[in-house]
C-alpha cells in the first residue's frame, strides 16, 4: 500500500466561533482538572455532523471538493446553546437547540457522503441525532460522574451564533486537525428566535 492509499480517519462537524469556542474549552479544562476527564480536550470544540469514518488517503482531495460544493449550496444557520445535558454513558455536553435546519443539514450531509463514498452505515443519518458539544467525555469515571453532573446540570449557559461553514477534520495519529473549512454560500436562513 502506498502512502496515498493509506486509510485516513475523518469526521465532519461545525466549529463554533469565538467567544463560544474558548468558553467551551474552559468548561472542558475545568472537567479535566477537577475530575481527570481529558478526552474532550483531544479534539477541537465542535458539533459532530458525521461521526468518524475511514477513507483511502488518495480520496481526500475528492472529499474536499465534494464538501466545498456541498457547503456552497447551503445557507448559514442560526445555532444556540441552551444549558447542559448528559448521556448515561458518562458524557456531559453543552446542549445545542435542535432546529429543523440543523437536522436537515445533518441528514443531507450524512446521506450525501455515505452515497458518494460508499461508507459503511454504522449509524444512519439522524440516527439518534442529538446535537451537542461534549465537555466531559466517556473517560469521566462512574465514580465522579455524579459530582461533575451535579455541578453542570443547573448551570446557566446560553449562547447563539450564526454557523457559516462545516469543517472536515482528520486524525494525524496523535490528534484531530481541521483540513477544510467549507463555507456556506447561499443566502442566510431566518435567525433563531431565542431570548439569550
Amino acid at each position: 500500500m502506498t502512502g496515498t492509499d493509506k486509510q485516513g480517519f475523518y469526521f465532519i462537524g461545525i466549529i463554533p466561533p469565538e467567544p463560544v469556542y474558548s468558553e467551551i474549552r474552559d468548561f472542558q479544562e475545568q472537567i479535566s482538572n477537577k475530575w481527570n476527564s481529558k478526552e474532550a480536550l483531544r479534539r477541537p470544540v465542535h458539533i459532530t455532523l458525521l461521526h468518524p469514518f475511514h477513507l483511502a488517503g488518495n480520496r481526500e482531495p475528492e472529499l474536499i471538493k465534494f464538501l466545498e460544493r456541498f457547503a456552497a449550496d447551503k445557507k448559514k444557520l442560526s445555532l444556540a446553546i441552551d444549558g447542559f445535558g448528559s448521556f448515561s454513558i458518562g458524557v456531559i455536553y453543552a446542549s445545542i437547540v435542535p432546529t429543523t435546519e440543523l437536522k436537515e443539514l445533518e441528514k443531507d450531509l450524512s446521506l450525501s457522503v455515505q452515497r458518494k463514498f460508499q461508507l459503511q452505515k454504522e449509524k444512519g443519518p439522524s440516527y439518534g441525532f442529538n446535537p451537542h458539544i461534549t465537555i466531559g467525555y466517556k473517560d469521566l469515571s462512574p465514580q465522579v460522574f455524579d459530582s461533575a453532573w451535579a455541578e453542570f446540570k443547573e448551570k446557566l449557559y446560553r449562547r447563539k451564533w450564526t454557523a457559516d461553514s462545516i469543517s472536515l477534520l482528520r486524525h494525524d495519529g496523535k490528534e484531530w486537525k481541521v483540513v477544510l473549512e467549507a463555507k456556506f454560500e447561499s443566502p442566510s436562513s431566518d435567525t433563531l428566535s431565542m431570548d439569550l
